[in-house]
């Protein structure tokens, strides 16, 4: 930095140096050309004469160093004589300013050099000589103009460039040290603030300056963040909590079975409820899996084609505690997910509006132009207008819903919510026609298929051979290198690898599907206790 500060300072002293230099010589050759016309005008008729009245009329300020010479030729042999016969005061007429003789219409520059005033004195100037002819006489004419303001002039500019530039340097540094430092010191304390904040103190803000510059809106950007962070936190936490206070009750109910069947015979209705507690627990740890794989990197379902349709006429005949019965309509839409997923989408609605309707739950599945939508509703005391937006989250009940005895967990909407947005879809909630609820799920369907062209015959039926129990093969997937969730089975319960399960009352090798793929009912299998579809379900 100083290193070029002094090259510039150098390059600007031979710049102010140069140009008035060549200002002084272009005044010189200009005072120049004027004598030379004044000369050869010949105004007093004689060379001696028009000398004088040229230095008379031109050189007429103290410091002009303006000379005539006239050579004069002899009539004999004798050499020429060179005579000053005009000089100006500060040139004087004792001695030439030099010794150069033009010839006639040549013109000589000096850009620098030294003469000799008339007190002896020798100073710098630009020297310019000229020869011409007066009278029939040659004349030589010398103008030169000192260099002493050309002198002072750089002079002036070096002493600053030494002294002032330094100087100024400094107090621009200080100044700007002083006036950036306060600008930055609202930007220091939001760093101080937030350096100093942990987990704990999430409550707090950093402080907002009064200006509405950058400085105040990063200060407000800063405190949202801040906020978001808080009530993610809040979330986090209450997400545990719940977690915690909902996997505490059949944990205890479990323990306190285990410890009376401990101390004597075993009752019946004690396993029968430790069963059911077993199952109520797997079921809320597979949902808060599900929901931890979803906020970890958020469902990837597989993609393979879904007929909607189907995935709703199994929830015709399927059974539940509730003597609701649901009604299916249904037109042919195919959709491109994951079958276990959507699956477990349209049991969590049914399951939750069986719990609150009167008498009535009807599921519809339609296609509005490339939408498939799906809707199911209730004729129960639905949902008010305001919490429409809460019972999607997480360990929601609503006041009329708060009783864990029908099984709900408070994650069955929210499963709904996280499957239906990884599928690429939305689901609302609004008033049903009839009263109640009405749960509309909306998902990018496929293109229909052409019909066939009249007359065009019907591919013939051929017997397909059954898969064998133990075989369970996936349908095929069409983006193979894609991670996938576990499989799960049409009704949204995981599968466990191989064909064969042993049931929770130790009855190994019954098959819980058919060949085709659709689940079993409990009482085809064998074995005793409470059936598999007579369990409790998720509630919103």
């Amino acid at each position: 930095m100083t290193l070029a500060l002094i090259v510039a300072g150098a390059a600007l002293v031979l710049l102010v140096g140069q140009s008035l230099r060549a200002t002084v010589q272009a005044t010189a050759e200009t005072r120049m050309q004027q004598l030379i016309d004044r000369v050869e005008g010949n105004y007093e008729g004689s060379s001696n004469e028009n000398a004088r009245e040229a230095i008379r009329v031109l050189a007429n300020t103290p410091d002009d160093l303006v000379q005539v010479l006239v050579r004069y030729e002899s009539d004999d042999d004798e050499d020429d004589v060179t005579v000053i016969e005009g000089g100006s005061d500060a040139a004087g007429r004792s001695q030439p300013l030099s010794s150069l003789w033009p010839q006639d219409g040549q013109r000589v520059v000096l850009p620098k050099t030294e003469v000799m005033r008339a007190d002896g004195s020798r100073v710098p100037a630009v020297l310019v000589a000229a020869g011409t002819v007066s009278a029939g006489n040659h004349v030589a004419i010398y103008v030169a103009l000192p260099l002493t303001s050309v002198q002072t002039a750089t002079d002036t500019v070096l002493f600053y460039l030494l002294f002032g530039v330094p100087i100024l340097i400094l107090v621009t540094g200080l100044t700007t040290y002083y006036f950036a430092g306060r600008a930055l010191r609202p930007v220091e304390a939001i760093r101080a603030r937030v350096a100093a904040m942990s987990e704990k103190d999430l409550a707090q803000r950093v402080p907002v300056p009064g200006a509405r510059d950058e400085v105040g809106r990063l200060a407000e950007t800063m405190n949202a963040m801040i906020g978001r962070l808080q009530d993610a936190q809040g979330v986090q936490r209450r997400f545990v909590a719940d977690a915690s206070h909902e996997l505490r009750s059949p944990l205890a109910t479990i323990a306190t079975g285990l410890e009376l069947m401990q101390r004597g015979p075993t009752d019946p209705g004690t396993v029968t409820a430790l069963r059911g507690e077993t199952e109520r627990l797997n079921r809320l740890v597979d949902a808060l899996l599900l929901l931890a794989r979803a906020d970890e990197r958020g469902l990837q379902p597989r993609r393979e084609e879904v007929d909607l349709d189907e995935v709703a006429e199994s929830e015709r005949g399927r059974p539940s505690d509730s003597r609701v019965v649901a009604e299916v309509h249904a037109e042919p839409v195919r959709v491109i997910g994951d079958r276990g997923q959507l699956a477990r989408v349209v049991r969590n609605l049914v399951d939750n509006a069986r719990r609150h309707a009167r008498s009535r739950v009807i599921v519809t599945v339609t296609r509005e132009e490339s939408t498939a939508v799906i809707e199911v509703s209730d004729d129960g005391p639905g949902v008010p207008a305001e919490d429409r937006g809460r019972v999607f989250e997480r360990f929601v009940r609503l006041d009329s819903a708060r009783a864990r005895a029908d099984g709900g967990s408070g994650l069955g909407l929210a499963i709904v919510a996280e499957v239906v947005a990884a599928h690429g879809g939305s689901v609302t909630v609004d008033d049903a026609p009839g009263g109640g609820a009405r749960f509309r799920v909306r998902l990018p369907a496929t293109l229909p298929q052409e019909p066939l062209a009249e007359g065009t015959p019907a591919a013939p039926w051929r017997p397909v051979a059954p898969v064998p129990s133990t075989a369970h093969a996936q349908r095929p997937v069409r983006d193979e290198d894609a991670k996938r969730d576990p499989e799960t089975r049409p009704w949204g319960i995981p599968a466990v690898s191989g064909g064969e399960e042993t049931s929770p009352w130790g009855t190994p090798g019954v098959p819980l599907t058919d060949p085709n793929g659709l689940p079993v009912p409990r009482q085809w299998r064998g074995g005793s206790g409470v059936a598999d579809d007579q369990r409790g379900s998720i509630i919103r």
